[in-house]
């Protein structure tokens, strides 16, 4: 479907990568890795064809439709959410309009006859068709359903909601669309725990092709098949999901470490008789040779390690047991009753995962427990010499923009060591003269991490945090959860990433929101179950949803629930299937994968081929062999389908044995 031969790419001196070779088939799962900089949003800008390579070739297949979801908040027109979702950027338009055209040509006679015509009409209707233009409005809705948005937001206006719901309605209008290859950058960035499982259970029905990038191991683990990495200039190919890619790389390091240091000691072996026999009459031959020898050599490269950044939070004095007492607190807005009768008492040393749907009311609960906000009845009350450290989605509002990014973290560690506080600043992707940049000239993203490694530097006794992970890489995700995880004090926490909450919290707070149009406030409800068995609640019901797609026919795939011990790959481990497979089972499986490529490649060949004949126009000279071609290409998708759906029902149930 598409393709990258030989391809190379760089911006001035920085080369990104050189020789890359990756192939993307029509039901391929792919999670897109590699460091901050390495080129992933190049490789996606070179796949869309918005960016050339400097040399090799990428072929696509003809009539390749590819919807992007990019991390920069689209801009809109007035339009309100549900048309601006079918809308679908414009396609559904492009197609009706032609559509029309071509009726009216024909009408008229004026294109009966014409085979580029009549093919270009085929494709409009097939791709209508694909659409189900009829039925467009009502799977919009349940697309925006799925992802949090209710029954009243769909006749309002655009430029009455955030930038993270704006980033909702551009996924919902990609989803909508179906195209063949899905390439999503951070998809669930924005997205609350239930939203986030409906979109996992929309796309493991999706029929076409993913290309993901995100930071969420548990959503790319659920997600992925194969892993392409982009690193030391090269793009790696892996299959398995993610925990299957951290352990194939792992052993392929630990033998490219070994042919490394073999390597070196020849060099040295090499360098060390030049240096000693080139100016020796009786051996300059000899050294001359060895010399050759060592320019010939092709060098291994090692990747470079990432500095480890290990960090503890400054010491604050211990807070009273009570560190927030609600006593009939209520909080209203305007006409609209968030909470009421709202009694907690939260106790020092507790770890809380506060959660619920979007709009439940989990912000607002947050701005409660630091203070920033007040009830507008009862009593919220901070405890004894409480000292809170508060992380909001908008506290990259509290930078002073004339201060640079080292002088912004310095105000809030004046003693600490410098080769310190640029550590944190590393950790948090500001290194070399990144940490010289002015607050004002940071995108979003980066002010958000700015104001994360601000709050580490902070004493505090009780940290809140909402969301602290979206803008950040793993090597940082890691730095703030290690952090966290030797934090003594009391911690709250709102955050839709599954791998980062589990370790951390003991306790779960679920937010349940009154019914629409009740004119009541939010309950508070604690949990008496863990995180993982509440995680493991919500992925039943998700998976209990009816889904929008059909998936494959019975016997042709495999269905993806939790009776499938390849589909348990959650980072709960009580969803994990304890039955194991045996070693030849094991073996079987590992055979068969192996043929199924082979077969794999074989089909996309054939499926080449015909798309090519039925795009030549000469080939609809001739309407009986034009339609045994189309009725070919149509079993020969369909058996290439089958194998593929096979091939990743085999990785999954390999992966799942750790022989991903």
């Amino acid at each position: 479907m598409l393709q990258l031969q030989d391809v190379s790419k760089q911006y001035g001196s920085k080369v990104l990568f050189e020789g890359a070779n990756l192939r993307l088939g029509n039901r391929s799962r792919v999670a897109l890795v590699g460091p901050n900089g390495a080129g992933k949003s190049t490789l996606i800008r070179i796949l869309l064809g918005l960016e050339s390579p400097d040399s090799g070739s990428v072929s696509r297949a003809s009539h390749l439709s590819i919807g992007h979801l990019a991390q920069e908040v689209p801009k809109f027109s007035g339009r309100t959410v549900l048309s601006e979702v079918m809308r679908m950027d414009g396609r559904l338009e492009e197609l009706q309009a032609a559509q029309k055209e071509l009726e009216e040509a024909f009408a008229g006679n004026t294109n009966s006859d014409d085979p580029e015509a009549l093919e270009r009409y085929g494709r409009v209707l097939e791709e209508l068709d694909h659409l189900d233009q009829y039925r467009l409005e009502s799977r919009a809705k349940e697309i925006l359903s799925g992802l949090g948005f209710k029954t009243s937001d769909f006749d309002r206006a655009l430029t009455t909601f955030s930038g993270g719901w704006l980033m909702r309605v551009a996924l919902s209008r990609i989803l909508l669309m179906d195209p063949d290859l899905l390439l999503l950058d951070e998809p669930t960035n924005h997205l609350d725990l239930e939203s986030l499982l409906w979109l996992e259970e929309f796309l493991r029905a999706h029929q076409g092709a993913m290309l993901l990038v995100s930071h969420d191991r548990a959503f790319l683990n659920r997600m992925v098949t194969e892993v392409f990495e982009i690193d030391q200039r090269k793009i790696a190919t892996y299959r398995g999901n993610i925990d299957a890619y951290a352990t194939q790389k792992e052993e392929r390091l630990a033998v490219l470490r070994s042919q490394y240091a073999g390597q070196q000691a020849k060099i040295a072996e090499l360098e060390s008789f030049v240096a000693r026999f080139r100016a020796k009459a009786t051996k300059a031959s000899q050294a001359q040779s060895r010399l050759k020898q060592l320019e010939k050599m092709e060098r291994i490269e090692l990747s470079e390690e990432a500095s480890t950044v290990r960090f503890r939070f400054p010491p604050a004095s211990h807070s009273g047991r009570e560190v927030v007492t609600f006593k009939n607190a209520g909080l209203t807005y305007g006409a609209k009753k968030v909470y009421q009768d709202l009694n907690w008492v939260l106790m020092r040393g507790s770890r809380v995962a506060i959660v619920g749907v979007n709009g439940a009311g989990k912000t607002s609960l947050l701005k409660l427990l630091s203070g920033a906000l007040a009830p507008t009845e009862g009593v919220a009350k901070l405890g004894h010499l409480v000292q809170v450290g508060y992380y909001a989605q908008h506290q990259a509002e509290s930078l002073n923009m004339h201060k640079t990014v080292l002088q912004e973290l310095e105000t809030i560690a004046p003693d600490m060591p410098m080769a310190k506080v640029r550590a944190i600043a590393g950790a948090f992707l500001f290194s070399g003269d990144a940490v010289d940049k002015k607050c004002a000239v940071l995108s979003g993203g980066e002010k958000a991490r700015v104001a994360l490694a601000k709050l580490l530097l902070s004493p505090s006794n009780f940290l809140i945090l909402d969301e602290p992970t979206n803008h950040l890489d793993a090597q940082s995700r890691e730095v703030l959860l290690e952090a966290l995880q030797g934090f003594e004090g009391t911690l709250c926490l709102v955050s839709h990433d599954r791998e980062f909450m589990a370790p951390l919290v003991d306790q779960v707070l679920e937010i349940e929101p009154a019914a629409e149009g009740s004119g009541a406030g939010s309950r508070v409800v604690p949990l008496l179950g863990s995180y993982d068995e509440y995680l493991t609640r919500k992925i039943k019901e998700a998976q209990g949803k009816p889904s929008l797609k059909s998936t494959a026919p019975a016997g042709n795939g495999v269905a993806l629930n939790e009776s499938n011990p390849a589909a348990a790959s959650t980072s709960t481990s009580s969803s994990a299937n304890p039955k194991r497979a045996s070693n030849n089972q094991i073996i079987a499986w590992e055979k068969e994968r192996d043929k199924l490529e082979i077969r794999i490649t074989e089909l996309e060949i054939l499926v080449s081929d015909l798309n090519r004949k039925l795009a030549d126009t000469s080939t609809y000279d001739d309407k009986a062999k034009s339609l045994v071609l189309m009725e070919e290409q149509r079993q020969m998708e369909r058996k290439l389908y089958d194998t593929l759906s096979r091939w990743e029902e085999l990785s999954l149930l390999l992966a799942a044995e750790g022989k991903g």
